[in-house]
């Protein structure tokens, strides 16, 4: 960045980080993996601008200093895919392949040393939470949705008690976003203790896991008005409800950026077409090209 502008720098540097780029149905991770590749020469012209300042960007270049024994590059992607990426699709197998083309990007920049222990290899980030896998068009995307569902009530117990499970919502969803930016920065933190990690990723999951069960009840609830028995839940209805829609709350699963950021900064993707055939006059919706 050639620019004499400190302030610009820090503000753009910072924003940089925080900026949030979603696909939606990232399949194998390709639009991820080129919005990766646009990132990473801006995320390197900050640095360098900021290396030549070292004592006004003391905090910035903080987190680089003496904490990443491979480079600066690999310290660029591993931000990169913990702050600034997230990605969904319906098929598991699907995003474990982008998790892997993301984590090859990054060995393939690291300096074997083998005189250091691991090899002077970095960990690997854990981004089981920002590339997820179930349906995006089945699910509460938004609070104004699930408030849709806890607007009708048929008496004053039933009000009280949607008004309780909104309450209860919402300190479940703050605790699981807390708890997720907890777990992203304990990765950026090259010392961290590996208990303290396991810990947070399994509090971390709980928390989501307990809270998407919530919401799934609701939901069912929802599209099922007549089958409110107590023992729904456990009923074969609702498991083949739930693995035929593989519902995907995107207020849970991304709290912080639906309700604090008002939604993703970056929306990106191949969305399906329409094929016209000749032949018989007839529509094909092709998913992958």
């Amino acid at each position: 960045l050639a620019t004499a502008d400190r302030l610009f720098i820090k503000h753009f540097y910072e924003a940089l980080q925080s900026v949030t780029i979603l696909d939606p149905t990232c399949g194998s991770g390709a639009f991820l993996f080129a919005a990766m590749n646009i990132l990473e020469p801006l995320y390197e012209a900050c640095i360098e601008r900021m290396q030549e300042e070292p004592d006004y960007f003391k905090t910035q270049l903080a987190e680089i200093s003496d904490k990443y024994r491979s480079n600066i590059q690999y310290f660029i992607f591993k931000s990169i895919i913990l702050r600034n990426l997230y990605g969904v699709d319906i098929m598991v197998e699907a995003t474990e392949i982008a998790k892997l083309r993301l984590f090859l990007k990054m060995v393939a920049v690291v300096d074997v040393d083998r005189r250091q222990p691991n090899l002077g290899l970095d960990p690997l980030p854990d981004i089981d939470f920002n590339i997820r896998c179930g349906n995006t068009l089945v699910g509460y995307a938004n609070e104004e949705q699930l408030n849709q569902d806890l607007s009708f009530a048929g008496d004053i117990l039933q009000e009280l008690a949607n008004q309780q499970f909104k309450e209860d919502i919402k300190q479940e969803m703050e605790k699981v976003a807390t708890t997720f930016e907890r777990f992203k920065e304990l990765q950026l933190t090259q010392d961290v203790n590996l208990a303290e990690f396991k810990q947070a990723k399994a509090d971390l999951r709980s928390r989501l896991a307990n809270l998407n069960r919530l919401l799934n009840h609701k939901l069912f609830l929802s599209t099922h008005v007549n089958d409110s028995d107590d023992d729904i839940f456990d009923s074969k209805l609702y498991a083949d409800w739930k693995e035929s829609h593989q519902p995907f709350h995107w207020l849970a699963e991304f709290y912080q950026i639906i309700h604090g950021n008002g939604g993703f900064d970056v929306v990106i993707g191949n969305p399906p077409y329409v094929v016209y055939t000749d032949s018989n006059l007839s529509y094909r919706i092709d998913d992958n090209y």
